[in-house]
Formats: structure tokens, sequence, C-alpha cells
């Protein structure tokens, strides 16, 4: 049985979604469909982008990644198809697999052809699903299309290390207003936490000490704990988080809403002196 995982900015009950799954099934009929998540930001690539950085390592190999956040459909943008390490992947040319394949050893990806019948506004139902579920039915990936060279790609996020700290940037707020930063990857050993990029082109590090806290914008220092119940209920904290990331959250609350941090806001990741 093959797997599709689906992400869009439709709406969990929109019924473009269950259009597309009814295309994929129709020609891949044992195809399993993970719904990984319908409530992207409208528009927003960079969300969708770090949310399949997130899902891909725990999805099974040979998984096709069938994303559809795309408001460049109908343009001049391309349609691809590709694979990566143990995944597949199938949607629009804008960068929306940007930093899942920073995980992926190396990749290859063709460019699909855009039917003259497909709907200027709908290539999910079109031209994306039908390319997936051919990859699940066993259609080798060049059988899709010509070779597409190099991708699109988002700019990396901020992340520089100079010794004494490392800095980054809010990437997005989670459903419970939990903040996620690009700092990380994060591992807190004794005496000090090394940082392993999870984008490329950016350095290790590590910062010594044995207390440390993530400075925001304002002056605000958020100490790093482990868990929300190291702080008081309503107490702002920093931890590390499932992916190993940066995260800023608050005991019991929304750190969203009271400490603001839009998309872009810096992060200053440092160790607390004496």
């Amino acid at each position: 049985m093959s797997t599709v995982a689906l992400l869009t900015d439709f709406g969990t009950s929109d019924v473009l979604v269950g259009v597309m799954k009814a295309v994929i099934l129709r020609a891949a009929p044992r195809t399993a469909i993970i719904d990984l998540t319908h409530e992207i930001p409208p528009g927003d690539v960079a969300a969708a982008a770090l949310r399949l950085w997130q899902a891909a390592p725990w999805l099974p190999p040979g998984t096709v990644c069938l994303a559809v956040v795309d408001p460049g459909v109908g343009s001049a943008r391309r349609a691809i198809a590709g694979a990566a390490g143990s995944l597949a992947f199938v949607g629009p040319d804008n960068g929306i697999f940007s930093w899942m394949l920073a995980r992926a050893p190396g990749f290859r990806a063709v460019q699909l052809a855009v039917p003259a019948a497909a709907s200027a506004t709908f290539h999910g139902r079109d031209v994306f699903a039908p390319a997936a579920a051919r990859l699940c039915a066993g259609a080798p990936l060049e059988s899709l299309g010509p070779a597409a060279g190099d991708l699109h790609a988002l700019a990396s996020p901020r992340l520089v290390a100079d010794g004494e700290s490392v800095r980054g940037e809010v990437l997005q707020h989670d459903g419970f207003g939990n903040v996620l930063t690009s700092i990380g990857i994060l591992s807190v050993e004794d005496g000090g936490i090394s940082v392993r990029p999870w984008v490329t082109g950016k350095p290790t590090a590590r910062l010594g000490g044995t207390r440390f806290h993530a400075v925001l914008p304002g002056g605000l220092g958020v100490r790093l704990a482990r868990a929300y119940s190291d702080v008081p209920p309503g107490s702002p904290l920093a931890y590390v988080g499932s992916d190993g990331l940066l995260e800023i959250g608050v005991n019991g609350g929304s750190a969203a809403a009271s400490l603001g941090l839009p998309r872009g806001s810096e992060v200053v990741l440092s160790a607390i002196t004496p």
C-alpha cells in the first residue's frame, strides 16, 4: 500500500480536500492518505515549508508528500514532482519543499505538464493529485515529465552564532500560541548547549554555561526550562521543542497573545551571566 501525506491551506472541512482525495483514490485505490494539516494560513508558503520539515522524518518510506499552498496557481510558476531520500513530493515550485529537502540526501525533480483543460485555480485537483496517484500506482518519477533542474528555494531564516550567543527569528506561532524560532537544532549538554543547524549553509555552534535565556525584543529575558511545569502558571519560558528548535511559551497560556512576537522578530539565546 502506498501513502500520500496531504497538506493544504484549504481548511479542514473544505470540499476541495475531499475532491483531491477522490482523484487519488480513483486512480490508486489502495493508497493510504495522511492529513498532515489543512489549516496552513492562506497562501503562507513559509508556514507550509516548516510543517513539511517537521513531518518528513516521521513519514513511512515511499510516502508522497502532496503539498498545495499555491498563491501562484495559474501563473508561470512550475508544477513539479520529485524524490528526496526515502520520500517523494508533488506540488508547486514556490519554495514549499525548501526545508524538507534540507534534511534529505540529494533530490531529483521533474516538471509536470499542465493540461489545457486544467482549471487555472485548482491545480491540486487537475495536476498535483493525478501526479501523486501515478507515483502511488508505481509510475517512475521520470515518466511524469522532463528534468526540472534547480527548484525555487525560500530564503534561509536568520541563524547567526558568535560564540557568546545565537541569534535567530520567530518563524511562526502554533495553535496553542507557542512561538517557534529558527534557533536549533539544540541539544542541552553538561556545561553548555550545542546548536546543529536545521537549514543548510549555517554553522554549528556551542554555548558554554549552566543557565540560559532567550532575550526577546524589548530586552525581556525568558529563561530556558525543560517543560512548562518548571515555571509558575501564567509565566513565560523558553524550551527546546520536539523538533529541536527553540520555542517560547507560557505555562497555561499563549505566548503569541501575551508577548506578541510577530514573525521575523529577533530572538537571542545566550548564557545567563552570574
